[in-house]
């Protein structure tokens, strides 16, 4: 459980995050416009790739392929063209699964319900998370490589990215920095930008 100064250490640390932000948060097509197939998609795509890198192949890619349901029809060599660049080719059966697996279960829509985004092809709990905070609008916990290691050195807690996905501590922090505020979506999307800005990733 958060002690009373960790709680603290994380409310001061959103509040230098907003001041921060004003400065260096980062505006990305599928923030611009963050359905639940646009996040899907997008995160999908920064598996490989870093997110300025990957914002040319997501605006091309969603021109072509608008949703679920127009993907149905696609074809292995369109796919390549989209994702080969990203570094996703090894990635590309998963996503034909993906495609195949939401147009028969869900009628070409992305489910709603956290089992159901995590039961889909190539999609864990850090995708469903990012689906229901930024697209659903829910306050849940986003634990990723750059969120275990802002919370772990917030904390002065040496965690590392393995023991991060399972560690319970900071599952509570994110839980906790997410319960914070009515602006809890700008201020993961934040938290995001700051990992990058600070460990080079996404």
């Amino acid at each position: 459980m958060l002690s009373t100064a960790d709680k603290k250490k994380i409310r001061d640390f959103r509040r230098r995050l907003f001041v921060w932000g004003k400065r260096y948060c980062r505006d990305f097509s599928w923030r611009r416009n963050p359905t639940s197939y646009n996040i899907l998609i997008a995160e999908f795509f920064l598996q490989r790739t870093k997110a300025p890198q990957a914002e040319k192949q997501f605006q091309l890619f969603i021109k072509r392929y608008p949703n679920f349901s127009a993907l149905k029809g696609s074809s292995l060599v369109e796919l390549k063209k989209y994702l080969e660049p990203l570094g996703l080719r090894k990635r590309i059966p998963v996503f034909r699964k993906l495609i195949k697996v939401i147009n028969k279960r869900f009628a070409g829509n992305v489910p709603e319900e956290y089992d159901d985004l995590v039961s889909l092809p190539g999609i864990g709990d850090y995708t469903a998370s990012a689906i229901e905070i930024f697209a659903l609008n829910r306050r849940k916990a986003l634990v990723d490589a750059n969120t275990i290691r802002i919370f772990s050195c917030l904390l002065g807690k040496k965690i590392s990215r393995e023991e991060g996905k399972r560690s319970k501590l900071i599952r509570e922090c994110a839980e906790y920095f997410s319960s914070l505020g009515r602006d809890f979506r700008k201020a993961n999307w934040l938290l995001l930008d700051y990992g990058a800005t600070k460990t080079g990733r996404k």
